[in-house]
């Protein structure tokens, strides 16, 4: 039974991301709008609001086809062509950006409910004019129904200006890489939240240990945290995993271990692994390492001699900036401890030294020849010394990516004025004094 609730909770997850959710959930809604008010009209609310409004009321059927007919071949024509212009857009985003921006574009859920008016209107529109003139009715022209799907039709109009304003404004990239942004630091957030520090139990230290290996080629996204700690509890085991949350993880490859053999081993595997979330997605709401990753490949996509667009690039470096201050308040392990306080699994979050290194190294790459990506890359190598102070282990980390990115520059950038303005800076990081050793300023070109 736990199994079977935790398999519905990942559902569940992955339904309410699906760009059909909303949608279907207002199509169903009309649906189910146009059978009260056709019921109503077998009740005679026609009748009654002629007597009250006539000029809400069409009396004439060949109007009211007419009228049904336009405004359902006019919403068709509609939704082809607004879903004809998110194809296009998601196109050019995935050209200009990174493919992976896509599922974020997608996902906004206003878009997602002009969609749904549209679905809905049609819907609605198409079971007014099934039951017009309809035997199973005792009023012959519904006229109501018919107001409120002009109603509808006209609604949908306004919507559609909104969907256009709209969906230029999210392939821009400042849009896209904001709402990047505003999603991995809120899962950093959260994750620090939850971070108990670096005190790990004595019971993840000792050396007898049985692998678990994973059922399926895919992503290690997360997994249902208090059916997994009831399941330890009864088994009295722990569980450390071997990848960090995140990686990509091959068929029957280890990714994590128990603490001691158990007799009925087979069946803790599975009631085990029948809640850990498997999948091919990387999306930067389940975990903080891929809105980095997303930031730093639409940076490193800027930068490519095809789009050219450095601006970008400064951008994403800022939003890598602030990301990488959050970071640092994060260990790099994270236990979960059961109700009685006992220390039951153990993930590895990767070290802020590994994820700062690469993605930094894709940007030194491709913006070592420009002067102004090699003092934003500084500058934020000197926004996250101030950061760092609490946090003096994480020093020699952004020392060491400083000296190559310094190595990079110092071979390709040759204009003494552009090297001029690399060494003041240098300085001025350099009288932080923070560091022993002082990174070495760029000589003087030949």
């Amino acid at each position: 039974m736990d199994k079977i609730l935790s398999r519905l909770k990942f559902i569940y997850q992955y339904i309410i991301t699906s760009i059909g959710f909303i949608p279907t959930l207002i199509s169903i809604a009309f649906f189910a709008l146009a059978l009260v008010v056709l019921y109503l009209e077998t009740l005679g609310l026609s009748k009654t609001l002629d007597e009250k409004l006539p000029y809400l009321i069409i009396r004439n059927g060949e109007t009211a086809n007419m009228i049904l007919s336009t405004i359902a071949t006019g919403i068709f024509s509609l939704t082809v062509f607004s879903f004809t212009m998110v194809m296009l857009v998601l196109n050019q985003a995935s050209t200009n950006f990174s493919p992976r921006v896509v599922p974020g574009l997608i996902s906004y859920k206003s878009n997602q409910s002009v969609t749904g008016l549209y679905l809905g209107t049609l819907i609605y529109t198409l079971v007014v004019m099934v039951n017009i003139h309809s035997d199973s009715y005792s009023t012959d022209l519904p006229g109501f129904a018919i107001f409120l799907s002009m109603v509808f039709a006209i609604i949908c109009l306004g919507f559609f200006v909104y969907f256009i304003h709209s969906i230029t404004e999210s392939v821009q990239i400042d849009s896209i890489l904001e709402s990047i942004y505003k999603i991995t630091s809120q899962q950093l957030d959260e994750e620090i939240k939850r971070d108990r520090g670096a005190q790990e139990p004595h019971v993840f230290e000792q050396r007898e240990w049985q692998q678990l290996k994973s059922p399926v080629t895919g992503y290690l996204q997360g997994l249902d945290e208090k059916a997994v700690l009831h399941i330890l509890e009864e088994f009295d085991v722990v569980l450390d995993f071997d990848q960090p949350l995140g990686s990509f993880l091959v068929e029957g490859v280890p990714f994590a271990r128990v603490n001691k053999k158990l007799p009925n081993m087979e069946a803790f595997t599975d009631r085990l692994l029948g809640h850990v979330n498997f999948y091919r997605e990387e999306r930067a709401g389940v975990n903080y390492i891929f809105g980095i990753k997303h930031i730093t490949e639409s940076a490193v996509k800027a930068l490519s001699p095809g789009i050219n667009d450095p601006g970008t690039a400064l951008k994403a470096i800022d939003y890598l900036t602030a990301l990488f201050a959050q970071r640092m308040q994060l260990t790099n392990e994270k236990v979960l401890y059961d109700k009685n306080g006992a220390g039951r699994v153990r993930f590895e979050h990767q070290t802020f030294g590994d994820i700062y290194g690469l993605t930094l190294a894709p940007l030194r790459l491709y913006g070592k020849q420009d002067s102004v990506v090699v003092l934003k890359l500084l500058l934020m190598l000197q926004s996250l010394l101030y950061k760092a102070r609490p946090y003096p282990h994480l020093l020699p980390v952004l020392y060491r990516e400083a000296r190559l990115l310094l190595h990079d520059a110092g071979e390709n950038i040759q204009n003494p004025g552009d090297r001029k303005r690399i060494n003041l800076l240098l300085k001025q990081i350099n009288g932080m004094g923070l560091q022993h050793e002082p990174l070495p300023l760029l000589h003087a070109a030949d």
